[in-house]
């Protein structure tokens, strides 16, 4: 099977991602598709930095408001979602353009951090990860086709809870075989400095534009108890609401966690994410493009 051309458009927050690949989209004739954790929420626009309506004038953006604000939203549940997208953007003859700063949400969709089963059979295989592994191939056996238990290598104990969850429940609910991508993954790479006062500056603009209000959504929903509610931009708020810090307190503490999310995204990104390319913020434009034009050719 022929492998599916993807192009990521990573790095930090901050860093001017959602930017470039809208640049991109228009020139190569792209489609975005967001790997953001909290993009997918409905109502939390601004402490999500989603696209303004001006800027959604350029071009479709996918798996942004497909869920309620108090809603649960997996890894697992992204990739799925993130397949489809890709799928659909190229079945329309587009260039799927993956942009975002969850660098799980993206090594999974890459395939380089395994996710085997679906959310519905996690608890059962969290289970029979408790088992003996003689005890596994026993069940296999019991309860599998001998064309099943053919393919399986028996003293590997996680391919074989694989195969036990095909047997128990079939393979749309068990392992779904999954598209194959060939990727181009670059990342937007600013002098510390630079960046820290990029993040400063939008997160005064999220204040003014009213970030507040998000906020106050996700403390009436329950705050911390609501997946939404522990993002940067929302949680600071909160000892304010209950009347511990001022205004200003809080966009301090926002400017920080935020700088330091910055910083951890930057070490994860450069760990564990495979064959990812870093390009000067001040030359982006010029960089990616050369790159893109590159990789659709399939020239290096």
């Amino acid at each position: 099977m022929k492998k599916i051309k993807v192009i990521v458009i990573a790095g930090p927050t901050a860093s001017g991602k959602s930017d470039l690949a809208m640049d991109l989209a228009e020139k190569y004739n792209g489609e975005l598709i967001s790997a953001d954790s909290l993009q997918v929420y409905k109502q939390l626009d601004i402490g999500t930095a989603k696209a303004s309506k001006e800027e959604l004038k350029r071009g479709p953006q996918h798996l942004i408001d497909i869920v309620p604000f108090d809603a649960d939203y997996s890894v697992a549940d992204f990739v799925e979602d993130a397949d489809e997208a890709i799928e659909e953007v190229v079945g329309r003859g587009k260039v799927p353009i993956i942009v975002g700063g969850t660098g799980f949400y993206i090594k999974a969709l890459l395939g380089q951090q395994q996710l085997d089963f679906a959310p519905s059979v996690a608890a059962e295989v969290a289970v029979d990860q408790q088992k003996d592994l003689k005890d596994l191939v026993s069940e296999l056996k019991n309860s599998a086709d001998s064309e099943l238990v053919s393919r399986v290598d028996l003293h590997n104990k996680s391919r074989v809870i694989r195969a036990l969850q095909i047997a128990r429940h079939g393979s749309k609910d068990a392992v779904k075989v999954r598209p194959e991508y060939d990727s181009l993954v670059l990342a937007i790479d600013w002098p510390r400095e630079v960046l820290y006062e990029r993040i400063n500056q939008r997160v005064y603009n999220m204040v003014e534009k009213g970030l507040e209000q998000e906020a106050r959504l996700l403390y009436n929903a329950g705050g911390l108890n609501v997946q939404a509610g522990r993002g940067i931009g929302y949680k600071e708020f909160y000892p304010y609401f209950d009347g511990n810090l001022t205004l200003e307190q809080v966009i301090e503490d926002i400017q920080q966690d935020s700088r330091r999310y910055a910083k951890r995204q930057l070490t994860y990104w450069r760990h564990q994410i495979e064959g990812l390319e870093w390009i000067a913020g001040d030359n982006r434009e010029a960089k990616a493009s050369a790159r893109v034009h590159d990789f659709l050719l399939n020239k290096e």
